[in-house]
This record gives C-alpha cells, structure tokens and sequence, in this order.
C-alpha cells in the first residue's frame, strides 16, 4: 500500500503542470493502467564474467517497478536460467526473495564446452509482456567483450516503424521535435506525447509551422518515447531516443586502505553516496576481482540495463559502451516502446496482467470423472509431503479445480496427493497443473573472443593463481558403463537425447518439465506434440515407447517418476522411420533404469507423487581467485567491507545496485 501511494504522489507531481495546459483525462488514465497492470524489471548481478567448466556463478537479481525502478514487493519468486549458444536451458532455478533480495547460484556443467552462455531472469508478472526478459551474456572457458546488438545483422527490431512524419534534432542544449510535411491528410489537431516508461514529460499541440523545443535538462534518465497522435489519439508516429542527464543515478565514492595501516594488515573499503537524499538508502552489491584486460564498459551493467535495454522489445542485452544518446539512439531507430498500449492507454483503453503476480508457491490441478472428462464438485483432495512432515486438505470447487496455496517448500521436496469422490470412493482421475516456462527463441548477442599476445594468459589458464606450477596435461580414459534395453540400439538415430548425466545435472522435476527444453517440442494437456506433427485429421501427439514397448495414446508420462530413467532419446524428423508407422508423429523413447516397465504396475489413477520446482536454499559465497570477495547484500547509507591483505594490486572493485528513492549505483575502481 505505501509503494502505490509514493506512486500516485510521484505521478502527481509529473503530471501536475501539464493537467493543468491540456484539461484532459491523460493523468487519470495512464495512472489506471499502472495500477491495473503494474510491470516489474530485473537486472543479473553475477561475481565475474567468464568462468571455466564445473565452476559456480553467484548471482544476486534486483527486481524493481519498470516505471519507479523502485524495489516493490510484488512478486516473491524470480526464475533464472543458464541457457547455451543452442538456446537450449541447461538448468533453471527458482529464488524466493529474503531479506537481501534474490541471491543464488547456478553451477556449470564440469563438461560445458567453451562458447558464450546467458543467464536469465524473469518472474511470473514478467512474463505479461513478452520480450523484455533480463539477459546476462556468461562466457564459459576464455574471455570475451559484448558487442552492441546493431552490430548482429541477424537480430531485428520489434515492431519497427516505417511512418517518418516525426524528426528529432539534437542540439548542444536543446532537442527539437518536428512534424514532417505529411501527403495524407490527417484529423487536426496534432497532439505529441512524450514519455518516459510511461510517465509523461510532456503533452501538447504540434504541428509542422510549430515544432517543440525542450531543454537536455528538463529531461528524465532513459528511452524517450515521442508520439504523435491525430485528433483521436490514435498514433501517427513515435520516435525513441536516449536520455542520460545523471537525475535518475546516485553516484557513489569508493575508498580502501589497510584497517591497521601494516601491510599485514586486511584492507578495509567504505562504500559513500555523497548526494544520498534524506532517509535514502543503499542496497549495492559489492565484486572485487582481478583486473583484466577487458574493460568493465565491453559488458552488460546495471546502467545499460535499467537505463535502455530493458526498455528495448525484444530481450536485448547491451555492453556499458553504448551509454552515448549517439550509439543509443541508433540503437533505438526505427523502434517502439511496447510494454505498454499507450495511444491505447490514452483513449482510454486499458490492459490488465494476464498472468497474477508470485507471492506464494501454489499447487494447483483437476479431480476428474474416471470415464468423462468431467471435473468432480465437492471431491477431497489430501496432500502429504513425507520428508517435510506435511499435511493439508482441501475440496474441489464446482469445476472440479483445487489449489494448495502458501506451498514454499525448497527443491527436492516430494509430494504425495490423493484424491476421493463425496462419497470416498478412489474411482476418480488426479490431474496436475504443470509448471510451465517461457522459451527463450531470441538471439543471443553479439561477441568477440579477447586474444592475448601473453601466452600465460591462455583460456585454459584463466584460473592459474600466481606462482603455481603449470604440469604437462594428462589424458584420463575411461569406458562409459552400457545398459541393457530394448531401446538402446536406436538412441544413436535420435535427434535429441539426454543421457543419465544430463538429467542428473539439469534438475528437472518430471518428464515434461524435462522434453519442454527439446527445439520443436511442446507439451500441451499431459501431451507431447513435434512441430511438423499434423495430418488431415488434426495434431497428434507423438508416440511414446517405455524399454521399447508402445504405450497407449492415453499413456501419462507422471506415472513414471524421472529418478527411475536413465535416458530419454527423442525421433523428430526421417529418424522415425525405425519405428514404423506408428511414430510418424514423432517418438519419446524412454529407458528405465531397471528396464521392463510393465503398464500393470502403474499408479492409481486418483493418487500422484512428484517433486515441483522448490526455492534454491541459500549458500554462503565461496571466495575464488578470480574473485577473492563478492557481498550481495550490503544495505545503508554508507557500507563496509573487508578484503585480505593479499588484495593489494591488481584487482577492480565494482558496485551495482539501487537506493529506496529509484536511483541506480553503479561504481568501479582498479588498484
């Protein structure tokens, strides 16, 4: 309640001078919308940029209001995910939000071959607006520099816009917004709204005998939107630059020196915001590490993120050297600003989330008739949770639908649910709502291996501590144990497998969760369908085989818990010739660790045991060569922290946060 009335005295003082030129409902409207419809932002904090295979990435996700940039609480989960050059999710995490925010980690795979790897970060709310998902560029076995997205031919803009009735001209103090001569007549008058994620700056009558000038300094931190709307607000053309007048940042100074000024001695930091406002707070993550030759600007920051690319459709990443309105602003040509309808929002029209915000973990599903697929009114549902000691009961609703709420359990926790008619009667069916994820179908940015002419500095020698010995490498052979199955002699024709590794190391909590991460594969209704698998008759779904025995269509993959598979091979394409005519569709060949699964031994149809997606339990950070010291949660108007007295040259400080007022802190020093 106190975040949305800061919001409306903010959006009161914004709005203020230009109610009262105009006399229109624009304050009410706009001010509707963000409160119907609130959007969150988030931005990956990690402690380094490069890391080598196995190695942990420690990362802490500030999550604000996309129009403040103020921390809220709306949401109390954050989803981050490492995803390969592939586009493929290698492993996803979930963070529930504590007393510093959301910190947690996500390890390497010990066998993750060099390349350019991201992380991501959203939360449910996030998902209403596709495209504006938090990216992290993370390089895996050297170092690399991020380059600007302009400079990938293959990545396009969203929504780009081919009208040009507007020009904008920048001046050494001033910008001028013109209207072109335009052929098509067009209901007069010209009004021209300019905004700011969302908050208006200005709004007025235009036209091409009357062009606007405003000053660089009356103007806010950010991307610009200039729209120009007819005489029904309906929009004409928009026109997106950069904005970096320093309102929306809080500096911050950076000073170390010995705690007992002997050489021994730890070397204290403080951390200061001279210009902090009154009751205004500091939340900052806080990275020492080695200085290398790649410069802090060739990668992504919290500037470069809250500040442009999380105002760019279309799940953009950009280095902190693009932070010129000159490179910015070619960036943005040609682009729009979509996290909202704003013409529509204007006329009145306003949008609500389509999917409710995250504040607790909830488990949802269906009691269904044993025969129709009929939801059953008034059925018992029982929940039990064996290794948490939890129990808890509840009813379907005339629909047949139930919903355990408040289910914040870390991962790893299993259930057990049960379901009964009125009457107590198991003739029923269980059917669970799956967790479902966004795909990631964007392109990755751009790059460039660093090269070094020092040969100590080889990738491979990344993690190489000062005054080590480098030994002659050493070839391990060893021969991958074999597993009796029915299926085996097909893997090698699949299109896409995952070995027993490759389910241990990603985490999956079922065999779903698990095939959404196959390209061209979807899960819909307890069903797996190929892309390409249609027929005249409509979608079908693709034929799942269990140690080589065919299932029935009807077959759910929950009966089979994924501790008990040892591999899972998909056919997609010519491969499912093998098979048959019954894999034209496309097969899920599954192989069992025991082998022999035998449909008789299936579960009840009213009973399921699964694992969800719990919370990450938190851990504390290890220190690593490459970076002695990362703090994640430090919190005042001032902070301090303590390095080892070996951290006496040749490292770089780096500070990224937020303070309570919206502002961003970013700071870096080398020593």
């Amino acid at each position: 309640m106190m975040r949305k009335t800061l919001l409306l005295i903010l959006l009161s003082s914004v709005f203020a001078t230009m109610k009262a030129q105009t006399g229109n409902v624009l304050y009410d409207r706009i001010i509707r919308q963000t409160m119907l419809f609130p959007q969150e932002k988030a931005y990956i904090s990690t402690d380094a940029d490069s890391y080598q295979p196995g190695g942990r990435i420690s990362f802490h996700v500030f999550v604000v209001n996309a129009m403040t940039h103020q921390e809220d609480s709306l949401s109390n989960y954050v989803y981050t995910e490492l995803i390969d050059s592939n586009r493929v999710v290698m492993s996803r995490v979930r963070i529930l939000r504590n007393e510093s925010g959301f910190t947690g980690y996500i390890d390497i795979p010990v066998d993750a071959a060099k390349g350019h790897y991201l992380l991501r970060s959203y939360t449910r709310n996030m998902q209403n607006v596709e495209g504006y998902d938090c990216l992290k560029s993370i390089f895996v076995g050297g170092r690399a520099r991020l380059l600007p997205s302009a400079e990938n031919p293959s990545v396009k803009a969203k929504g780009v816009n081919s009208n040009n009735k507007l020009a904008i001209k920048r001046d050494k103090d001033f910008i001028k917004v013109s209207v072109l001569d335009m052929k098509d007549p067009v209901k007069t008058p010209l009004h021209l709204l300019g905004h700011c994620r969302s908050m208006p700056f200005y709004f007025g009558e235009i036209s091409s005998q009357k062009p606007l000038l405003l000053h660089n300094d009356s103007l806010p931190d950010g991307v610009l939107s200039f729209i120009l709307l007819d005489a029904g607000f309906n929009s004409l053309d928009e026109k997106l630059i950069f904005s970096q007048q320093g309102k929306d940042v809080c500096p911050v100074k950076i000073m170390l020196k010995p705690a007992g000024g002997q050489s021994a001695d730890p070397i204290e930091g403080i951390i200061t915001a001279p210009n902090l406002h009154k009751d205004e707070l500091m939340n900052v993550v806080v990275r020492v590490s080695k200085a290398t030759v790649d410069s802090p600007a060739t990668h992504s920051n919290i500037l470069s993120e809250f500040l442009l690319a999380s105002d760019m459709a279309g799940n953009k990443e950009e280095p902190a050297s693009v932070l010129s309105p000159e490179v910015a602003d070619s960036l943005l040509q040609g682009g729009h600003w979509l996290r909202y309808d704003m013409p529509a929002v204007i006329r009145g029209i306003c949008k609500r989330a389509s999917k409710e915000k995250e504040s607790s973990a909830c488990i949802r599903g269906r009691v269904l008739q044993l025969i129709r697929n009929k939801g059953v009114e008034g059925a018992s549902v029982n929940l039990i949770s064996p290794n948490k000691g939890f129990f808890a009961v509840t009813t379907t609703d005339a629909t047949g639908r139930f919903c355990f709420e408040g289910m914040d359990y870390p991962e790893g926790t299993q259930y057990v649910l049960n379901a009964f008619n009125k009457a107590g009667k198991p003739a029923v069916r269980l059917q669970l709502d799956e967790e479902t994820f966004p795909p990631f179908t964007a392109q990755l940015p751009p790059y460039r291996w660093i090269k070094s002419n020092n040969t100590s500095d080889d990738d491979s020698l990344l993690y190489k501590k000062n005054g080590s010995i480098l030994l002659k490498g050493v070839d391990i052979v060893s021969h991958r144990p074999t597993y009796a199955s029915r299926s085996d002699a097909y893997a090698r024709t699949a299109d896409f497998s995952f070995g027993l590794r490759d389910i241990e190391s990603i985490g999956a909590t079922c065999l779903h969760e698990l095939l959404r991460r196959v390209p061209g594969l979807t899960v819909e209704m307890d069903k797996c369908y190929v892309r390409s698998g249609a027929t005249i008759h409509g979608r079908k779904p693709a034929a799942i085989a269990i140690d080589g025995t065919f299932m029935n269509e009807d077959f759910d993959l929950d009966n089979i818990q994924l501790s008990d598979v040892e591999r899972v091979d998909v056919f997609k394409t010519g491969s499912t010739a093998i098979w048959g005519a019954i894999g034209g569709m496309g097969v899920i060949s599954i192989t069992t660790k025991k082998g022999g699964f035998e449909p008789k031994a299936m579960r009840k149809s009213n009973t399921k045991t699964f694992t969800t997606l719990g919370y990450q339990p938190s851990q504390p950070y290890t220190p690593t060569w490459q970076t002695p010291f990362w703090n994640p949660s430090l919190r005042g108007q001032s902070v301090r922290f303590s390095l080892p007295s070996t951290c006496r040259s040749g490292y770089r400080v780096i500070v990224e946060g937020m303070t309570t007022d919206g502002r961003i802190i970013f700071g870096e020093m080398t020593f």
